[in-house]
């Protein structure tokens, strides 16, 4: 008890990894919960997860019929926490992480376990999309970043066609960017432009978190 009231005052570090792909990761205690951070941006549980609460928000995700979900940079488990645990949806969730780091980290600070219709792929989101034959996602989320970045093959029209593949007739698809500099606007404004033309109608909703300005496309299904 005494941890959880002073975690309002003071942050804990719980513990610090280094990875391959993320570099510096660590896990803290603050606010009486747990968030996994790397030396610059949130990746779960943080300013990351209330952009997302924002974002479903603005579209009533709470409301929409979901079956089933695709989280590309499933981190600790924030959106898997906002539909379950938040809208009560007990939904068949697929989440793909890159980094072994943070996988063992959410299995030992954010009981990922939890999820009992979660299938968790330790793989390249780019190639599981690319070589994944299953469609009919019914929402999708792209949130791939290393550190502040998202890796520019996420950002090519190969990787966006084939995302608009695997989305159902009426499914929603929610792709977070961080915009710090003129370069990073220059891109993301050309992957909305991309966005609109191969996924379908793409709303440009821009939310700030604590350390970073967020750019969240959210496109539905373009109509054949």
């Amino acid at each position: 008890m005494l941890k959880f009231l002073s975690s309002f005052l003071f942050s804990y570090k719980a513990e610090e990894r280094k990875s391959d792909v993320s570099g510096a990761i660590e896990v803290v205690y603050s606010n009486g919960k747990y968030v996994l951070d790397t030396t610059h941006v949130n990746y779960s549980f943080g300013g990351l997860h209330e952009v997302f609460q924002k974002a479903f928000g603005q579209f009533n995700i709470k409301q929409r019929e979901i079956k089933n979900v695709l989280i590309l940079g499933f981190g600790a488990g924030s959106v898997a926490s906002i539909l379950q645990k938040e809208y009560g949806k007990e939904v068949e969730m697929v989440g793909v992480e890159k980094d072994k780091v943070v996988i063992e980290l959410a299995k030992k600070y954010f009981l990922i376990d939890q999820y009992k219709r979660l299938t968790l792929h330790c793989d390249d989101a780019y190639h599981f999309v690319l070589n994944n034959p299953r469609t009919g996602f019914d929402l999708i989320i792209v949130d791939i970043f290393i550190d502040l970045l998202v890796p520019e093959k996420f950002q090519e029209e190969k990787f966006l066609s084939a995302l608009n593949k695997l989305l159902s007739e009426n499914g929603i698809l929610f792709y977070n960017f961080i915009a710090r500099d003129e370069k990073t606007r220059d891109r993301g404004a050309q992957l909305y432009k991309n966005m609109n033309a191969l996924i379908g109608k793409t709303e440009w909703v821009r939310l700030f978190a604590k350390r970073t300005e967020n750019w969240v496309f959210v496109s539905q299904k373009q109509k054949i």
